[in-house]
C-alpha cells in the first residue's frame, strides 16, 4: 500500500482545485492500470467537495425535472389549457434563470479575492421555492381571469381581473421578499446569497412575470378568438367609477396601464 499526501496551492474548495484533482486522478489511475490489481482512492476535504457536487447536481436535474412536471399537471388539471400551463411554467423557468444569474454577476462583484462560486444548495432551493411560489400567484390570478372574463369578456376581463388581484399579490410579494431579505444579514456566505437570490427572485416575479409576462400573454392569446374590440379604450377603474382613456391600438399595451395603476394605488402615488 502507498500513500501519498498533496496539498493545493490554492483554496481547497475553489472550481481549479476541483478541476485539478480530476485531472491528477486521472493521471494516476492512468499510471495504476500498468499493474493489474491496483486500487486508487482518493480523501480530503477537495475531494469531499467534489463528491458533493456530483451528488448534488445529479439530485438537481432529479428534482428540478419532477417539480415541473408535477406543476404543470396540477395547472392542466386546474385551467384545463395545455399550451397556457407550459407558459406560465415557462415563465416562473424564466424567473429563476435571470434570478440565478442576477445573483451570481452580484455576489462575484462584491466579494473580494477568488471567488469560488454561489453556494451547492441555492440553485435546488431556489428553483423549488420560486416555482412553487410563482405558481401560486399564477393560479390566484388565471383563477380571477376567468372568473372576470365571464363578466366582461375576454380583454376587459383580463384588466379587471390584473386590477383587483394586483395589490394582494404586490403585497405578498413584498412582504415575502422582505422576510428572505433579512437572510442577508446573517454571516454565513451560503446564507446571504439564499437571502439574495429569494428576494430578487419574488420581486422579479411579482412585478414583471406577474404583471407585464403572464398578463400580455394572455391577452394576445385571449384577442385572438375574441370580437371585442374596446382594446383602443381603457377603463380606467378608481374607487368604484370607470373613466374611459384613449390607448394605443395594441391590446397587450393596454394591460401596461393597469400596471402603472397598480403601482401607483399601492404606493399611494397619485
Amino acid at each position: 500500500m502507498c500513500r501519498l499526501e498533496i496539498l493545493f496551492r490554492n483554496d481547497p474548495f475553489s472550481r481549479d482545485s476541483l478541476q485539478r484533482l480530476d485531472q491528477l486522478e486521472t493521471a494516476i489511475q492512468q499510471i495504476a492500470a500498468k499493474t493489474p490489481g491496483t486500487n486508487v482512492l482518493i480523501s480530503g476535504p477537495t475531494a469531499s467537495v467534489r463528491d458533493l457536487k456530483l451528488v448534488t447536481d445529479n439530485d438537481r436535474v432529479v428534482v428540478s425535472s419532477l417539480v415541473v412536471l408535477v406543476v404543470y399537471l396540477v395547472l392542466v388539471l386546474l385551467l384545463r389549457a395545455t399550451g397556457l400551463s407550459l407558459y406560465l411554467v415557462m415563465s416562473v423557468c424564466f424567473s429563476y434563470i435571470v434570478t440565478i444569474g442576477a445573483t451570481y454577476v452580484t455576489v462575484r462583484a462584491l466579494s473580494t479575492g477568488d471567488f469560488p462560486g454561489l453556494d451547492w444548495n441555492i440553485p435546488m432551493f431556489q428553483f423549488t421555492i420560486l416555482v412553487a411560489i410563482g405558481e401560486d400567484y399564477n393560479i390566484f390570478l388565471m383563477t380571477r381571469v376567468r372568473e372576470e372574463q365571464k363578466r366582461h369578456g375576454a380583454i376587459k376581463g383580463i384588466q379587471v381581473a390584473l386590477h383587483e388581484t394586483g395589490k394582494i399579490i404586490s403585497s405578498c410579494g413584498l412582504i415575502m421578499a422582505g422576510t428572505f431579505a433579512a437572510l442577508m444579514s446573517g454571516t454565513l456566505a451560503g446564507m446571504q446569497q439564499m437571502g439574495f437570490a429569494l428576494a430578487f427572485g419574488l420581486m422579479l416575479d411579482t412585478f414583471v412575470v406577474r404583471t407585464i409576462l403572464v398578463p400580455a400573454w394572455l391577452v394576445l392569446t385571449d384577442g385572438r378568438h375574441s370580437s371585442n374590440q374596446d382594446s383602443a379604450y381603457n377603463l380606467k377603474i378608481t374607487g368604484g367609477k370607470t373613466e374611459p382613456r384613449r390607448l394605443l391600438q395594441l391590446p397587450w399595451l393596454s394591460c401596461l396601464n393597469d400596471v402603472i395603476d397598480q403601482a401607483a394605488a399601492l404606493f399611494d402615488v397619485a
